[in-house]
């Protein structure tokens, strides 16, 4: 099953509240409430901020799920590079925007944008190192 998109964008922003700015835009061409994951500084270009979120999906079937992803992502920008993995029995698949080649943004101030959704389990994310003591 297709629970989630996760959502990841470059902005223009100089602070959070100009990231929860970019990402309540974002909201409300989408039909379904965004929870932002994470927000900084890009490393490699300080002008822009690092967005990190979700957003329900709920699909079951994966052309279902590529075809009402990139229905909610045509609100956001066009066109959309896709790419796919293949996992054997599980699906994942990957759009990117990027206004270097030629993507227009309906929100000010993005350059960068990409989804990614899949239908394996996700697993949390564990912070720090494995215990290693025996």
């Amino acid at each position: 099953m297709f629970e989630t998109i996760r959502w990841r964008c470059y902005a223009h922003v100089a602070h959070r509240r100009g990231a929860e700015r970019v990402v309540g835009r974002i909201g409300e061409l989408l039909p379904h409430t965004i929870e932002i994951e994470s927000y900084e500084r890009y490393w490699k270009f300080p002008e822009l901020a690092e967005l990190q979120f979700l957003s329900p999906l709920r699909r079951s079937a994966p052309e279902d799920a590529l075809l009402t992803t990139l229905q909610w992502a045509w609100r956001v920008a066009t066109p959309w590079t896709l790419s796919s993995q293949d996992l054997g029995v599980r699906h994942e698949f990957t759009g990117i925007a990027s206004s270097n080649v030629g993507a227009s943004f309906s929100v000010a101030g993005i350059e960068w944008m990409e989804f990614t959704i899949t239908d394996c389990q996700e697993i949390p994310l564990r912070i720090g190192r494995a215990d290693t003591h025996k």
